[in-house]
């Protein structure tokens, strides 16, 4: 009789933007050097802690640095042209079976704790939880995609950048069930995906700790002496 496998653990890094809020650039802001390291490292690190099977790194067929990268790391590379973040977290997950557990962050961000991970896998393997968003507080909720939750800690929203925010907790990675990934495609963002799972069936946050947004230009020169950064490893 054929044994059962156990559920892979897959990263998905999307890699294939045109990081239009740092332009000039030269060369892709995944690879950026952040306080000497690849900007997209930070996030690959929180990934492997988590013990992956794999890392997908979604990309365009241009981003040739972005593509020698991810050979460096070991990950798999995901080549394509998604027209959205939505699209790439979907050309990510493409092929996973309905219990494999898919990672999902921003390579343009640095946050604690490394192990932040570990934790959304660890609630996302206690009871009946599917998807588990990593939740950070914010200075700048007005620029944020903002969470609202319940006291038993179930998500109840999602507002993308709302002018007037309810709270200063945002959402920037989670750990899900790859099966609770479907109908991506009819979404620009993951944000505006997770906020319609979140109204149809209970979606858990975990609070972790600081997030720093490297996406910017302002805050990428910033990035060099922030200490969230500075301690890393």
């Amino acid at each position: 009789m054929e044994q059962p496998t156990s559920p892979r653990i897959v990263g998905v890094i999307p890699a294939a933007g045109h990081a239009t809020r740092l332009q000039p650039l030269v060369g892709s802001k995944e690879v950026t050097l952040v306080n000497g390291r690849p900007a997209m490292d930070y996030l690959h690190d929180r990934m492997r802690l988590s013990a992956y099977t794999t890392v997908r790194v979604v990309t365009r067929p241009e981003k040739a640095d972005v593509i020698s990268h991810a050979r460096d790391l070991g990950a798999e590379i995901v080549l394509g042209h998604p027209a959205t973040l939505a699209d790439s977290l979907r050309l990510g997950v493409e092929g996973l079976g309905p219990a494999d557990v898919v990672l999902f962050g921003f390579p343009d961000s640095v946050w604690t704790p490394v192990d932040g991970f570990v934790r959304l896998r660890q609630a996302l393997e206690t009871g009946s939880n599917r998807i588990v968003l990593g939740l950070f507080g914010t200075r700048h909720p007005e620029r944020c995609e903002i969470v609202s939750s319940g006291p038993d800690g179930i998500v109840t929203g999602i507002a993308f950048k709302p002018p007037r925010p309810t709270s200063n907790v945002m959402w920037g990675c989670f750990a899900a069930r790859a099966g609770e990934l479907g109908g991506l495609e009819r979404f620009t963002e993951p944000g505006a995906f997770l906020d319609e799972v979140c109204r149809r069936q209970p979606v858990l946050g975990v609070r972790l700790g600081e997030y720093l947004d490297i996406g910017t230009k302002e805050a990428l020169r910033a990035a060099s002496t922030d200490p969230l950064v500075t301690s890393q490893p």
